[in-house]
């Protein structure tokens, strides 16, 4: 056991000694012995060093493959279906922001009534119906008159003509606020157009100056050379 003892400080979990320091007083063949049972323990240990590399390497390449893998499905994640419900409700709001709506349309958006009967446009069937000649305070008489007959309430007509109106303010005011945000988005761009323009007009005056320069210096030396060619070449 001490032997075993003395073997695991030549394995570098203690200071390493000599055999002979170790079987101080021992005879040639138990040193023998124990030189065979260091170069077993060695053997032994370097298996395990090339084990543990090997394991080691394993994991690496696993936790790669494994990182890779996470990368492709990120790239290939499909989105789900809140985002792809959010995405389509956002271009729908665009679209409708943008569309021309009839006054059809934008009744029919505001669930009014859609018998003229049960609106305030029965008011101007009914006056439309009485003749043209007729003095107005006349005409309004009768056209009352005509819709107490016909159990038609005034006070339904002004309620559905004050909706009306309100439905129809309403889209008036989105438009005017979407044609605004519009004027702004595209101001800021035309800004930065504008600002983008001028350096780069700014850039092409510098590198005209930049070439008027460059010619000049090498027109200069060129000619310099011309000189001396000139004054040195044989007549």
């Amino acid at each position: 056991m001490a032997n075993k003892l003395k073997i695991f400080e030549k394995l570098g979990l203690m200071e390493k000694k000599q055999p002979e320091d170790i079987l101080e007083g021992s005879d040639l063949k138990k040193k023998d012995e124990l030189e065979g049972e260091v170069q077993s323990s060695e053997v032994l240990s370097k298996d395990k060093v090339n084990s543990v590399l090997s394991s080691e390497e394993s994991v690496k390449s696993l936790s790669s493959e494994l990182k890779q893998d996470n990368k492709s499905q990120s790239m290939t994640k499909e989105p789900s279906k809140e985002e792809v419900e959010k995405k389509l409700d956002a271009m729908i709001e665009s679209y409708e922001k943008n569309k021309l709506l009839s006054i059809e349309d934008i009744y029919k958006k505001a669930s009014l009534v859609t018998d003229v009967k049960a609106t305030v446009f029965m008011v101007d069937v009914y006056g439309k119906a009485l003749p043209e000649n007729l003095p107005l305070d006349i005409k309004r008489e009768s056209v009352l008159n005509i819709m107490k007959a016909s159990d038609i309430k005034i006070d339904d007509l002004l309620s559905d003509a004050y909706k009306r109106i309100d439905a129809l303010n309403n889209v008036l005011e989105s438009v005017v606020q979407t044609t605004e945000d519009l004027k702004e988005k595209n101001s800021a761009s035309i800004r930065d157009l504008e600002k983008r323009i001028e350096e780069l007009k700014r850039t092409v005056v510098e590198r005209e100056k930049f070439q008027e320069t460059q010619n000049t210096m090498i027109g200069y030396e060129i000619q310099r050379i011309i000189n001396i060619v000139d004054f040195v070449k044989p007549k």
